[in-house]
C-alpha cells in the first residue's frame, strides 16, 4: 500500500528546511493582529459542496461523511487518507502564501483526534497531516494556524459538517461533553508537543444550533437561552483547561450566530478570547451580487461587538442568494476584505478550494463564487482597487 502520509512528509519537510524558518517567536495578540486567511474546508472534514467529482465517486449518495463511511465500510480509512494526502498540498500553501495569506483555519472532526464509541467518523491519519501541512506553513511562510474542531459527538448543529444531518445530540448531553474536552485535550496536547506552540489558536467548537428550524440556521435565534448555557459551560470549560497549560494561546470562540456583544459580559476583559463571527450572503437575506457590498459592509461595522474582545470572521463567501454575476466578483470580494480588515481582526474565507458544480441564481456555478484559487489565479487578490468603502 503507498503511504500517501510518508511521501506528504518528505517533500513538506524537504522543502522547509531549504529556507531559513519563518516562523514567529512571540504569540499573537489577537487584539493588534490583522489576519487575511482562507480554510481548509473539504480537507480533515468532508462536505459533499465542495468536490461534487470525489463526493459522488464516494459517497454512495449519503448526505454527509457520516454516511459515506458507512457506505465505505472497510473502504473508508483508504478513501479518506488518500483525500488528506492530495487535496491540500505544501504547493497549496506556497500559492496562499505568495497571495499573502497569513492564517489557515483548518476543520477537523472530533474524530481526528479521539475514538467515540458508535461514531461512524474515521478516526486514522488526520493528525499526522495537519501537523504536515501546519509545520510547513509555519517554518516556510511564518502563518499562524487556528485548529477548529468543526464537529462536536453526538452533533452540534444538525448539520453535515457538524457530526451527521439530523445530529443535535450534544446538547445537554454530559457523556457528549466529557468526549468534547478529551477533544480539546488532544488539541492542547498536539500544540504543546510542536515547536511552535505561538503559531497556534484553538478553536474548540463551530456554529452551535439546538433549534432543528432550518429556515432559522444562520439567525441569533437558532441557539436557545439553554442552549447558549450549554455552550457556555464548555466554552468556560475550554478556557480553564488552555489557561492551565499555556494562557498564551488564544482560544477562538465561534458563538453561533450571536454577536460578540451577547457572550461577552460573561467573561473577564483580560480573557486571552478572540471571537469568530460568520457572514453568508447565499440565503435567508436577499442579497444579489449587485448589493452585496451593502451587506457586507452592513456586517462589518456591526461585528465589532461592544468592542471588548477582538472579533475575527472565520467564513464568509460572496455567493449572493440572488441575481450572482461572475463580473461583480472581484469587487465585493476586494470590498470584503477591507472591510474585515477595517471593522475587524481580519478574516479567512470559506474556502481555500472548492469545485462545486452546483448552478447558482444567476450565472455560474458555486464553484465560481467560493474557490479562492480562483480568486487567486484571476488576480482578484492582488490589490483593493475595486473595494467600495465602508
Amino acid at each position: 500500500m503507498v503511504n500517501f502520509h510518508s511521501m506528504l512528509s518528505i517533500f513538506a519537510f524537504a522543502n522547509a528546511a531549504a529556507v531559513h524558518s519563518a516562523a514567529t517567536s512571540t504569540y499573537l495578540n489577537w487584539k493588534t493582529f490583522n489576519a487575511s486567511g482562507v480554510n481548509l474546508g473539504g480537507w480533515l472534514v468532508q462536505e459533499s459542496t465542495i468536490d461534487t467529482k470525489w463526493w459522488t465517486q464516494n459517497s454512495g449518495g449519503a448526505p454527509d461523511e457520516w454516511g459515506l463511511c458507512a457506505n465505505l465500510g472497510s473502504q473508508c480509512g483508504p478513501v479518506l487518507e488518500r483525500r488528506y494526502a492530495t487535496w491540500i498540498t505544501p504547493a497549496d500553501i506556497d500559492t496562499f502564501a505568495a497571495a499573502g495569506i497569513n492564517v489557515l483555519r483548518i476543520p477537523t472532526s472530533y474524530a481526528a483526534w479521539i475514538k467515540v464509541p458508535g461514531s461512524q467518523l474515521y478516526t486514522g491519519g488526520q493528525v499526522s497531516f495537519l501537523k504536515t501541512i501546519a509545520t510547513y506553513a509555519i517554518q516556510r511562510h511564518g502563518m499562524h494556524i487556528i485548529i477548529d474542531i468543526h464537529s462536536l459527538p453526538g452533533g452540534v448543529n444538525g448539520m453535515a459538517f457538524g457530526e451527521a444531518e439530523g445530529h443535535y445530540g450534544w446538547f445537554n448531553n454530559a457523556t457528549a461533553l466529557s468526549y468534547s474536552l478529551q477533544t480539546v485535550d488532544a488539541v492542547i496536547k498536539f500544540v504543546m508537543d510542536s515547536k511552535f506552540p505561538q503559531s497556534f489558536t484553538i478553536a474548540p467548537i463551530n456554529e452551535p444550533v439546538d433549534v432543528p428550524d432550518i429556515s432559522l440556521f444562520g439567525t441569533p435565534y437558532c441557539l436557545t437561552e439553554g442552549g447558549a448555557q450549554w455552550v457556555q459551560n464548555y466554552i468556560d470549560q475550554v478556557i480553564t483547561k488552555i489557561r492551565a497549560v499555556n494562557a498564551q494561546i488564544p482560544v477562538m470562540f465561534q458563538g453561533s450566530f450571536k454577536g460578540e456583544e451577547y457572550w461577552s459580559s460573561n467573561f473577564a476583559a483580560g480573557t486571552n478570547l478572540v471571537f469568530d463571527v460568520h457572514n453568508y450572503y447565499f440565503a435567508g437575506r436577499g442579497a444579489s451580487s449587485a448589493n452585496l457590498t451593502h451587506y457586507i459592509c452592513e456586517d462589518a461595522v456591526n461585528a465589532a461587538g461592544d468592542g471588548k474582545f477582538p472579533v475575527f470572521i472565520g467564513e464568509w463567501s460572496i455567493q449572493a442568494e440572488i441575481l450572482n454575476t461572475l463580473a461583480s466578483r472581484e469587487q465585493n470580494l476586494q470590498t470584503g476584505i477591507a472591510a474585515w480588515k477595517t471593522y475587524t481582526r481580519g478574516h479567512s474565507y470559506w474556502t481555500a478550494k472548492f469545485f462545486g458544480t452546483a448552478k447558482v441564481n444567476g450565472e455560474g456555478t458555486q464553484a465560481d463564487y467560493w474557490n479562492y484559487e480562483t480568486f487567486i489565479n484571476l488576480g482578484f487578490t492582488g490589490s483593493s482597487t475595486k473595494a467600495i468603502t465602508c
